[in-house]
């Protein structure tokens, strides 16, 4: 069984390279080249001004991040540029005064057709439902909000804050706070998705042994926190059948536990 579980672990890795290859030829230092962009039968590409005219704000937040750059490749020209790269052309939009009809809305596919790496992430086993559309990328990432950031290229609050909005229980304030919680959800889980269960960049011993891997920890005569660990009187003989989270069953902090046991 473990064998099997190898396999598939190869062959997901292996899925995740080619389509971030793919990504990477798709793009370039100065401009982002869309596979294909969306369309409103009967438009025509208006430009950046004309949507500008009636949403300066968010073309003036949006001019400020890298998908500014991005445009619809046909053939061997760039066309629609900047917000008709993913809303599509807009000349019907423009001359039926802003008809909302007569414009592409937003849905996931329409961001894959670039990030075609995380709609990879999203086919593993764990991750949030957005192919299953019980929530969009804007949920996390809006392209017009007012703290947009030009490193992510969207509106993202500062590490692990965006994640509070649901996992309020998550964010304390603790009296014990786990280090870590402090860079960021990112630094244990993959947001769109993992092959281990609660969206964890690795299996959950691994996982804490990246930070805890003192020589001390998991010897003969082992010891950590003032606790054996190791083989030799220890009860905790770290990978052999005991998990880290059985016995520190809060990770993210504590009101009560220095080791945050609970």
């Amino acid at each position: 069984m473990p064998k099997v579980r190898w396999i598939v672990r190869i062959l997901v890795i292996g899925f995740l390279g080619s389509a971030l290859i793919l990504s990477c030829q798709t793009t370039s230092p100065q401009m982002q080249m869309s596979l294909a962009g969306p369309m409103i039968k009967g438009a025509e590409y208006a430009g950046v001004e004309s949507c500008e005219a009636c949403h300066p704000e968010q073309v003036k937040r949006f001019k400020l991040t890298s998908h500014f750059g991005t445009s619809v490749q046909e053939g061997e020209q760039a066309k629609g540029e900047a917000c008709e790269s993913c809303h599509g052309a807009g000349s019907l939009h423009v001359e039926a005064g802003g008809d909302p009809s007569k414009i592409v809305r937003y849905s996931a596919e329409r961001c894959f057709t670039c990030h075609v790496d995380i709609r990879g992430k999203f086919q593993l086993q764990f991750h949030h439902p957005v192919p299953e559309k019980w929530m969009s990328c804007t949920d996390c990432h809006n392209p017009h909000g007012e703290d947009v950031r030009a490193w992510s290229a969207v509106s993202v609050l500062r590490p692990g804050e965006i994640c509070f909005r649901c996992h309020k229980e998550q964010k304390g304030p603790f009296v014990f706070e786990h280090d870590p919680l402090r860079d960021g959800c990112q630094v244990c889980h993959d947001p769109h998705g993992s092959v281990f269960d609660r969206l964890l960049i690795a299996n959950q011993t691994v996982l804490c042994i990246r930070c805890h891997w003192e020589p001390a920890t998991n010897t003969a005569a082992g010891s950590f926190g003032g606790v054996a660990h190791g083989a030799g009187g220890g009860n905790f003989f770290i990978g052999q059948g005991e998990e880290c989270v059985d016995h520190h069953r809060a990770p993210h902090g504590s009101n009560i536990w220095r080791t945050f046991n609970r």
